[in-house]
């Protein structure tokens, strides 16, 4: 199969943990040519580790040389990089969040469809052996009544300190000042001049955790109607409780609850659908762990017993898996899974579940979800 050269941008907590481990593990379909920081520091550590020699704090020279893709693994909006990665002709896999706006989702859309390369989002639970078999298993359920959705997040700490990451303190004043206020510029572009706390949320939780658990339920059961409700608590904290209503259908609604539980080191997400006479729990583990299966529970009922089973599928890597794909894409025309156009619909329903705010913050009623149509 064809060896991918491929550069990559951003070498952060992500990156180090997952992408650039199984980019090396999978030698024999990439090669990492070119590495790109704004941390001279983490850069030059990272080229040492994986003897890269080409090495960049500017994205643009990187996207000077003859690659084949690009990885974009940095923190914040990833449009103006993706936008020219996608002009001087890269295929790109880009982290989560795509982008902050609908607008620059707009853009990247046309610009990989007018570039005819991959422009694939990093939604790594949609290529979880466990989600998957679970989407192969809904069938049995019949009629869906019921979703749940948790996700318990402790602090990040004792998930990272397991492993060998390199972060330091060298990101030049001007340069995190530039970030910050394109960051804030978006926030306010996207959901309008409202507090800086509540755009934190926006960004840093509904973009950067949420997202996953949205494109994820619309991957098991297409496309909800509408936000019905919405509560965020406590409202001055930068990572406090969210609940939100989803109406799937006239007869289904999808309840979930992201909560910040600092101090209890358990990291618990669940996905629980409910039909009449069964049941399938997704259990994902902290997306810090390597190889940490995705266990599901699966209820039924059996010569007139309630049973429980519990199923291991893989022990298969998601990122890893995310990254067969992206080459599949790349070599072969496959469509991504997860494209921009699946990016686009995520953004859209997490800036209605802030407009639904109660009491009203952005909004404070149902907000019909009218999603763009997927291009082809």
């Amino acid at each position: 199969m064809p060896r991918l050269r491929v550069g990559v941008i951003g070498c952060g907590t992500i990156a180090q943990i997952m992408h650039l481990p199984y980019l090396r593990q999978l030698s024999d379909l990439y090669e990492i040519s070119a590495l790109c920081d704004v941390s001279p520091q983490v850069l030059d550590a990272m080229g040492e580790y994986y003897g890269v020699e080409r090495r960049y704090t500017d994205y643009h020279e990187l996207l000077m040389l003859d690659l084949d893709a690009v990885l974009l693994l940095t923190s914040g909006s990833h449009a103006p990089p993706a936008l020219a990665a996608l002009k001087s002709g890269k295929h790109v896999l880009v982290e989560k969040p795509l982008c902050f706006t609908l607008a620059e989702a707009d853009q990247l859309i046309e610009a990989a469809e007018a570039s005819r390369r991959t422009l694939m989002v990093g939604y790594m639970k949609r290529y979880d052996p466990g989600y998957r078999h679970a989407r192969s298993l809904l069938p049995s359920l019949g009629e869906l009544r019921y979703i749940q959705i948790n996700v318990l997040h402790p602090a990040e700490a004792p998930y990272l300190n397991v492993h060998r990451l390199v972060r330091t303190g060298d990101v030049p004043a001007e340069t995190l000042e530039r970030l910050a206020t394109e960051k804030d510029r978006l926030a306010t572009e996207a959901i309008g001049p409202v507090s800086q706390t509540m755009k934190q949320i926006y960004t840093d939780v509904l973009l950067g955790s949420l997202v996953h658990d949205i494109n994820a339920l619309r991957g098991l059961v297409g496309e909800p109607q509408a936000v019905e409700y919405t509560a965020i608590w406590p409202a001055d904290e930068a990572l406090p409780v969210i609940a939100t209503i989803l109406r799937v259908r006239d007869q289904l609604r999808a309840a979930f609850v992201w909560a910040y539980l600092p101090d209890y080191q358990d990291y618990f997400e669940e996905i629980a659908l409910m039909g009449a006479s069964g049941r399938i729990r997704i259990q994902f583990p902290s997306p810090y762990l390597r190889h940490f299966p995705t266990p599901l529970v699966i209820e039924g009922m059996q010569d007139g017993a309630a049973v429980k089973q519990h199923a291991t599928v893989s022990y298969a890597e998601a990122f890893k898996e995310e990254l067969l794909h992206f080459h599949r894409c790349v070599t072969s025309g496959e469509r991504p899974l997860t494209d921009a156009n699946e990016a686009r619909k995520d953004i859209e329903i997490l800036q209605q579940i802030l407009a639904a705010l109660n009491p009203p913050g952005l909004g404070g009623e149902a907000k019909p979800i009218r999603l763009a149509a997927a291009r082809s």
